[in-house]
């Protein structure tokens, strides 16, 4: 059950982050394309700084839920393999609890604040796009950054428990 839900959880982040992906190049399509009218003609884009701060937020927050998953963050291996796989399960488990709270705070607040300048209908300086378009995906990736986070928590109980991995090395 756990291994069939990673699966499935695995494979939506692994499409939201090609989403992000799509908004990183959008975002450098739009910079070099600025940067080269800006030579030809002397003038750039209009509104690249609002466009581009779009994609980047996009990108990221889009991208983050995989790295989770993926276990990409940073470790120090020569710590690490000194530990048990159970002693590094408490501190892999603890590190998931800490990334749900982050990443569930940013969705709540960041819930409020965006509701908030819906009702206000607060745009940006130079395009009046709605800054709701900004939040949608920072509040998504966050919500599925605390959702893979909890998963990687269940894993790590697990693992702390029986003393073997929670995952198989093929779903990865």
């Amino acid at each position: 059950m756990f291994n069939f839900f990673n699966s499935k959880l695995f494979y939506i982040t692994k499409y939201v982050a090609w989403l992000g992906m799509l908004f990183l190049l959008a975002a450098m399509v739009i910079t070099t394309t600025d940067i080269i009218l800006r030579k030809i003609n002397g003038e750039g884009i209009y509104g690249t700084i609002d466009l581009v701060q779009l994609m980047i937020l996009s990108a990221a927050y889009l991208s983050i839920p995989h790295a989770f998953i993926c276990r990409s963050h940073v470790a120090v291996s020569v710590f690490a393999d000194m530990l048990s796989i159970r002693i590094l399960a408490i501190c892999n488990l603890l590190a998931a609890i800490l990334g749900c709270v982050f990443m569930a705070a940013i969705a709540w607040h960041g819930f409020e604040q965006a509701s908030m300048q819906h009702r206000y209908g607060d745009i940006s300086i130079t395009l009046g796009i709605p800054l709701i378009l900004y939040w949608i995906p920072l509040l998504f990736g966050a919500a599925i950054s605390a959702l893979v986070t909890i998963n990687i928590a269940i894993g790590n109980i697990y693992t702390i428990i029986t003393g073997k991995g929670a995952l198989s090395l093929e779903e990865e």
